[in-house]
Order: structure tokens, then sequence, then C-alpha cells
């Protein structure tokens, strides 16, 4: 999981200019708005789309690694992943945690988690979004410079909001 999150990590430094936002089916499971132009890809036990509306660099992907596990896990289970999860995302990225929190995300319990990364000497917020459903773990990602992170927390709603599990 920890070369999954280094991945996504990787993507965070391509830039795109999109701006609009469409609904995309990214699977037989989810639909989820994504912006335009962006970019759809495979990674190892999964996929994912990435876009950057302003500066704001978006996202989305599944992983299939432990889906045996994941398929009979109970909450602790469940906590222990996402706290592995985070975990793998600070530390391959050399951040610091700001934040953490179990929320609700569509009746199922999600990990919400905050961290710092530096990227080309510039200060950046990288907010994540961490869920399992139907034995996948998916994940949306959220990152701008932290000078302009608070500028999009209307987009970034509504892109949590635009999540639909099938």
């Amino acid at each position: 999981m920890q070369k999954v999150i280094s991945l996504f990590i990787l993507l965070f430094s391509f830039n795109s200019f999109s701006q609009e936002v469409f609904d995309y089916e990214f699977d037989d499971n989810v639909t989820i708005q994504v912006v335009e132009d962006a970019e759809e890809g495979e990674i190892p036990g999964g996929k994912y789309v990435k876009g950057t509306y302003k500066n704001e660099v978006i996202v989305f992907s599944s992983s299939d690694k432990g889906k045996d596990k994941l398929a009979n896990t109970d909450d602790a289970g469940l906590l222990k992943f996402f706290q592995g999860v985070k975990d793998g995302a600070v530390k391959s990225s050399k951040g610091k945690l700001l934040n953490e929190e179990i929320i609700i995300l569509h009746d199922l319990k999600a990990l919400k988690f905050s961290f710092t990364l530096d990227v080309n000497g510039k200060k950046n917020i990288v907010e994540n979004y961490v869920f399992v459903y139907k034995n996948l773990a998916y994940t949306l990602q959220f990152m701008d410079t932290e000078k302009g992170f608070d500028k999009l927390t209307d987009f970034r709603t509504k892109i949590v909001n635009s999540i639909v599990l099938k």
C-alpha cells in the first residue's frame, strides 16, 4: 500500500488546467465528478483518475490490495487499515500530519486526514478521504499550496458529495 501512496504523491507533480467538472463512472461501484481533461490510468491492483482545478490537484483511485482481508474485516480491522494508509502516506511523503477523523460517507465509515508536503520548495496541504466499498479501497486526494488551500473548500466539498455508490 505504501508504494501505491507514493505513486499518488508522484502524480501530484503534474499539472493541467481543467476547470469544468462532470459525472464520471469510475468503475462498476462508484461515480464521482471529475474535472474536464482528467487523465485516467492503471496502477498495480487498481486504477486512478487525476486532474487539476485551478492549482488544486485531485486524484481518485481504487486498489484491490488486501481485498481478501477487507472482505471479512470488522470495525477494528477497518480502523487498522485506515491507520496503515494514513501512516504510509505521511511517512512516504516525509510530511506532517495536520488532522484526522473518522467520518460517515454515504453510510460508510471513512477516514479523512490531512498532512503537509513539500513540493519544489513549497509547502502543500494534502487532504485525503479513504473508504472501503465492495472489498475495494478507494482514496480521494486533494493537494494545493498551503496559501491557496482554504480558497477551494467549497470545491472539495462538492467533489466529495458527488460520490455515488452503486
